[in-house]
């Protein structure tokens, strides 16, 4: 999934982490930092994942990020993005959008 979101040309780096839902699975998130000077809506991420991946591979939720959080040895520290799960500023493409 990350190498999907990654192919699209304003993305720096993501990380696909899985968040609770109200159901019974866990749904996917994907955590994006753009390249400086870049802009995405969440919604034209999303389109192309659509055009890149199968259906059950495109995340539910999309979150921009300045950065993601690092270890020292520059790895994603995934764990810390589950902790804090969907936050105020998470796109839900499945949710109300106003």
């Amino acid at each position: 999934m990350e190498q999907g979101v990654n192919s699209h040309p304003a993305v720096l780096e993501s990380a696909a982490i899985a968040v609770k839902s109200e159901l019974a699975e866990d749904e996917v998130m994907i955590c994006i930092a753009l390249k400086q000077g870049q802009t995405l809506t969440a919604q034209d991420l999303i389109l192309h994942c659509q055009d890149q991946m199968a259906a059950f591979m495109v995340p539910r939720f999309v979150r921009f990020m300045t950065q993601l959080p690092k270890t020292p040895t520059e790895r994603v520290q995934k764990y810390r993005l589950r902790d804090e799960g969907v936050t105020d500023d998470t796109f839900d493409r499945e949710g109300d959008i106003s």
